[in-house]
């Protein structure tokens, strides 16, 4: 008999990553992964299920099913088909409180690409709800709150997040989050605290280190900003990802900025506006920097916005 595909969850990974895109500083809108939360190959094995309070051994979903063909078209960035299959799921699936809690979230995870932020949250809730010990539940909700600009309560979700891991597996993107929920809310030592242990935990995680310079290169604190370091860690945030990501590059032209290069400054801020499609929500943005950047004026980040 032909072996059935089945996806491969594991629970231990999928608590500890983040498929979703943890939020760059200007409202990230690239998905890099956390580790690898799915793996699909051909099994003999019949068990679909694993005892909820077994997290290390992992669940088998079947790819016939709704679920299993759910997060595999969220997987490969097919949202609106990823909606519609997990909500199918959810009928199927009732009782199985494990499943139920990984198609909340990947349904989520489809909802928020989709630009459906409100949707999105109330699955990350759920998922809160249903596995109130699973951290990534918090993180995911606490993604959403600092994309809305809902920073205090991004700073509780990210702080349960980090307090119910067991081990350093996904702290560097949850200190990452939590310190930008802090930098906009004015609270710049807190946030200064989280960015220098992000890049700690995660030196080759692109978003970690564009948000850590970010931080440096525009905090309105002079005694907290620091140009040389901010270049520094841009660069690297946009030498991981090929220097293809419009967003890094713009913090890297900041960081030029902030430490007195401002021919540097508008070279990368117009490679970044040449990465950006004409119409862009971000372009307007870049286009004002570049404009400050001719101007030899620094960037100084406003608190309490995006």
């Amino acid at each position: 008999m032909k072996a059935p595909w089945l996806l491969i969850v594991s629970l231990t990974v999928w608590a500890s990553s983040a498929h979703g895109q943890g939020m760059a500083r200007t409202g990230a809108r690239r998905n890099p992964p956390i580790g690898v939360p799915v793996t699909a190959r051909p099994t003999r094995s019949t068990s679909n299920s694993t005892a909820p309070g077994n997290r290390t051994e992992g669940v088998l979903i079947d790819m016939d099913t709704n679920l299993g063909r759910g997060i595999y078209a969220e997987l490969n960035q097919n949202y609106k088909e990823a909606v519609k299959l997990l909500t199918l799921a959810l009928e199927d699936e009732r009782g199985e409180v494990i499943k139920l809690a990984l198609a909340r979230r990947f349904r989520g995870l489809a909802y928020k690409h989709l630009g459906r932020r409100d949707e999105a949250l109330n699955d990350f809730l759920e998922v809160i709800r249903i596995q109130p010990k699973l951290d990534l539940g918090y993180y995911d909700a606490g993604v959403i709150y600092n994309l809305t600009n809902r920073y205090k309560e991004a700073v509780d979700a990210m702080t349960r997040a980090i307090d119910l891991r067991n081990d350093d597996s996904g702290l560097a993107r949850r200190r990452s989050e939590r310190g930008n929920a802090y930098f906009h809310l004015g609270q710049f030592k807190r946030a200064q605290d989280d960015f220098v242990a992000a890049v700690r935990l995660g030196p080759r995680d692109p978003d970690v280190l564009n948000n850590a310079a970010w931080f440096r290169a525009t905090c309105p604190d002079p005694a907290l900003r620091n140009g040389k370091e901010a270049v520094e860690l841009a660069s690297r945030a946009c030498q991981l990802d090929k220097w293809k990501d419009a967003d890094q590059i713009d913090t890297l032209a900041a960081a030029h900025a902030e430490a007195g290069n401002f021919a540097e400054a508008e070279r990368y801020q117009l490679k970044a506006l040449s990465l950006l499609s004409a119409d862009e929500a971000l372009r307007p943005k870049f286009q004002a920097r570049l404009k400050q950047f001719r101007a030899k004026q620094p960037v100084r980040q406003e608190i309490g916005q995006g």
